[in-house]
Formats: structure tokens, sequence, C-alpha cells
């Protein structure tokens, strides 16, 4: 069956069930296991640093997390809570306009003679540096 024909059928249940998950704050046990993959990320491919876990949720966590992702999305942006200098995960943004916009706020700078330095930071492995319960217990 073509899935949009499938839409109408199956988008009114999944939407309730949804719903129901949210306002009773349960998210089933069967929807919470995964199959981690392990991934290639660079260096030497017997070293187990070499890769990043990767999670293959079913098809209905999937679901649910874009809808979540969603709402949070809808309700950050209505309310002004996303920077303007935002670029990682937002529609129509990408390192290339963070690096135009900084490029020009150099220039600029430097055209009316003022100051310009740079202080920029790896983060890349600051997640796996976290306290993971202190985090947990924050959100």
């Amino acid at each position: 069956m073509d899935s949009e024909l499938s839409i109408p059928f199956i988008s009114s249940p999944l939407i309730f069930i949804i719903n129901k998950m949210l306002s009773t704050g349960i998210f089933p046990t069967h929807l919470k296991f995964s199959q981690i993959s392990p991934i290639f990320k660079k260096g030497n491919k017997t070293e187990i640093s070499a890769y990043k876990p990767v999670s293959l949720l079913t098809s209905f966590s999937k679901i649910f997390e874009k809808d979540i992702y969603n709402r949070l999305f809808q309700h950050a942006q209505m309310n002004n809570i996303i920077n303007m200098d935002q670029y990682g995960f937002i529609n129509n943004s990408s390192t290339e306009l963070a690096m135009f916009k900084l490029t020009n706020q150099i220039l600029t700078n430097i055209n009316k003679k003022d100051a310009v330095c740079g202080i920029f930071c790896d983060v890349s492995k600051a997640f796996d540096t976290l306290n993971h319960e202190i985090l947990i217990s924050k959100l």
C-alpha cells in the first residue's frame, strides 16, 4: 500500500498514543530498547575509542522523538528562546553561514580600525567529560 494512502489511518492513533504518553509521563518499557551499533569515527580501527555508539530505535520511538523535537522547537521559537547566533540544528542555517557572519564581523571591525581577536575552543569531546548523573539530575 502506498504510504500516503495509509497516513489518515495511522496518524490519529499515533497522535492519540503520543498525547497519552505525554499527559501521563509514561514511556512504554518496550520502546526503551535500541540496537547499538559501533560506527567508525577516525583513528586506529583496532581501538575502541575510534568508534562511536549509534542507537537504532524502533520506528515508533523515532516518530515520538521527532514529535517532541517539533514541539520543543516550536515552543522555543514562539518564546524567543533560541539565540540568533545559533546555527546548529536550525533550518536554513549552516556552518557556512556561521563562518560568513564571523568573517563579516571581523572585516567590519578591521575596517573601523577596532581590535579583533578570537578564542576558539575544541569542545568535540565535552559531552564525554560530563558527569552524566549530575546532568540527568539537572534535567
